[in-house]
């Protein structure tokens, strides 16, 4: 997560092309609730083809599973990362549930989407002189007693305004701010009574902000996944980081087994210092495999624009090596309120699937991923 607020609402990119039967426009919006793609269609021509196939056994036995990862928990339906969102995702039935963590001051693991607490609480009314120089209020400079005094509500943006509008509008139900302990026991003990194996899904967040402050976030998570039997090389886990240096010494200096996930951004939302471009070269690629099993890239570097331009729909000619390397892709993030026009969720994924050729996604509503999945099979 960027530091100051304003990088990522600076970055625009907007490409006109043709997807499957229809033209349509692919446009990246990023904002303080991450990065979109909303995908349209608006005729009925073009041609859709692929350029690799994709035959390593994980892989295909991946294929034949669409992996449904529920983004922030149900943060299509309730407030993201509440214990609520994330009890209403485990009925829904993914895969696996997201947990962004952070730390806070007395060096509790916290889920939360960002370092920063105003845009999704209300920090500012509750304690309103505990901002930084820079005007944001910082989760590490809260004990967890405090920030448990905070009430948790959809997301907005710098203005004050909801992201997404129509998401949940409710003012009496009194979300807030759950440990990773929390989120872990609760799915853990769901499984457990209702004979399930929903997976979980954290992500280390802003690791060298947290370094820098004196804290070491990826082996407090490590640690949170070996008490709660997530962290096996065959446990039911991805652990997930935007950070390639930190990615790295999660697997050699703290040593951890479990399945590893390199999380792709664009080199302008200044998530971490790392060189995401290079990150999808042939040798970025091949380094990343040499430490992570899997990359999470955000759904606008997956088309071949070029191809676009022509009519056709191709996966991006550098996940070549990311298949060439059996790398797991789950890229971020379907939302169904965000496709505008008439491209439909289940073309999205059809491409997903057939052309792109990922191995399942994340997602803000979980239901209608199923639904397509299950009439997949």
């Amino acid at each position: 997560m960027n530091l100051v607020r304003n990088s990522r609402l600076a970055f625009r990119t907007i490409v006109s092309t043709s997807l499957l039967c229809g033209f349509i426009s692919l446009t990246a919006v990023s904002t303080n609730a991450g990065a979109e793609t909303n995908v349209n269609a608006t005729a009925v021509k073009g041609e859709v083809s692929s350029t690799q196939e994709n035959n390593s056994p994980a892989s295909t036995a991946l294929q034949n599973h669409f992996a449904i990862i529920a983004h922030r928990g149900a943060s299509g339906y309730l407030p993201e990362h509440t214990l609520a969102s994330t009890a209403l995702a485990f009925a829904q039935g993914p895969d696996f549930i997201e947990q962004d963590v952070v730390i806070t001051k007395d060096n509790t693991p916290v889920v939360l989407h960002d370092i920063h607490l105003e845009t999704v609480t209300n920090v500012e009314h509750v304690f309103p002189t505990r901002h930084r120089d820079d005007g944001r209020f910082y989760a590490r400079d809260f004990t967890l007693n405090e920030l448990k005094q905070l009430r948790v509500h959809e997301r907005t943006d710098s203005s004050g305004k909801q992201v997404f509008a129509k998401r949940y509008q409710g003012q009496v139900a009194h979300f807030t701010i759950a440990t990773l302990e929390e989120h872990f026991e609760l799915i853990r003990e769901l499984n457990r009574e209702l004979d399930k194996n929903i997976g979980v899904y954290p992500e280390v967040k802003s690791p060298k902000f947290h370094l820098d402050e004196g804290v070491d976030a990826s082996a407090i998570v490590i640690d949170t996944l070996n008490e709660y039997g997530f962290s096996s090389p065959d446990g039911n886990s991805f652990l997930q980081c935007f950070d390639f240096n930190e990615v790295k010494r999660i697997r050699n200096q703290l040593a951890y087994k479990g399945k590893l996930v390199m999380l792709i951004g664009e080199n302008e939302w200044g998530e971490s210092d790392t060189d995401y471009n290079w990150i999808r070269s042939k040798t970025g690629m091949d380094t990343v495999a040499e430490y992570a099993d899997g990359i999470g890239p955000w759904l606008g570097q997956l088309f071949d624009k070029t191809a676009l331009d022509t009519g056709n729909v191709k996966a991006a000619s550098w996940l070549e090596h990311a298949h060439a390397n059996a790398l797991t892709i789950h890229p971020y993030t379907f939302r169904q309120d965000a496709l505008p026009g008439s491209m439909t969720p289940e073309q999205l994924l059809d491409t997903l699937k057939h052309v792109i050729k990922v191995d399942g996604v994340f997602t803000d509503h979980t239901p209608a991923i199923v639904i397509w999945r299950n009439a997949q099979q």
